[in-house]
């Protein structure tokens, strides 16, 4: 991951206005995000809006790099909405993907997203990164999981974070490149998943190993599969 803070500031020429200085002490930021080599990316929603609220997805997601007919899937509760890139690089509400039917949704330069949620960005190709942009905060941010619910989840911060240990039966689905899933669940009080490994030889066996510990790069997120009780994630 790689990220870049720009300093924004507005001096007006005391010669040509008579008028000292105005600085902005605002911070504006790009964020890098790593590992997008698979189409369907979870990222997370790490900035705030120029205006210091919820950045509207049309700012957040950087089009830079992307294709026309790349997908942002948002699942807000139970409801899921989507857009779709146009070839003028504007993000287009739509409401029918192939069989899939979805909400109507908001323009996207209308669409608020808060800090601390996530979206699906699913590509046509991958050979380019992905970016996200808009102002830097370092205010706290948590997020709410219900009781027995299947949510995104995503770090919304510049570093990396290890997930606080939720209930027994909880799991963490990270997706990974190229398909699939790295399931994460609790073991005595501790986050891990099995790692599955073939020995070499004449007679070839699987050894599977725990591993502990479960970490989200900066700006990635993952499915959180609550239990009976619900947990508070404190990034």
């Amino acid at each position: 991951m790689k990220l870049r803070l720009m300093t924004c500031a507005m001096v007006a020429s005391t010669a040509l206005f008579a008028l000292d200085p105005v600085i902005s002490d605002n911070v504006y930021g790009v964020m890098r995000i790593s590992d997008t080599t698979t189409s369907n990316t979870v990222v997370a929603v790490p900035w705030v809006g120029v205006d210091g609220n919820a950045v509207t997805l049309s700012n957040l997601v950087s089009t830079v790099t992307l294709q026309e007919n790349d997908i942002v899937y948002l699942y807000e509760g139970t409801t899921w909405y989507a857009y779709k890139l146009l070839e003028s690089g504007v993000w287009d509400p739509v409401t029918t993907i192939g069989e899939s039917t979805f909400e109507q949704a908001t323009v996207a330069d209308k669409k608020a997203l808060a800090r601390g949620s996530a979206l699906i960005l699913q590509r046509g190709s991958t050979s380019y990164p992905v970016y996200l942009c808009g102002r830097d905060t370092d205010a706290a941010v948590s997020t709410e999981i219900l009781p027995n619910t299947l949510m995104l989840i995503a770090n919304p911060t510049t570093e990396p974070k290890a997930m606080p240990v939720g209930h027994e039966g909880d799991e963490i689905r990270v997706p990974l490149n190229g398909g699939g899933l790295q399931i994460y669940t609790i073991k005595d009080g501790k986050w891990g998943t099995e790692v599955v490994t073939k020995t070499q030889g004449s007679r070839p066996r699987t050894v599977r190993t725990w591993t502990e510990g479960c970490t989200l790069a900066p700006g990635k997120g993952a499915w959180y599969k609550s239990g009976a009780t619900g947990i508070t994630v404190n990034w």
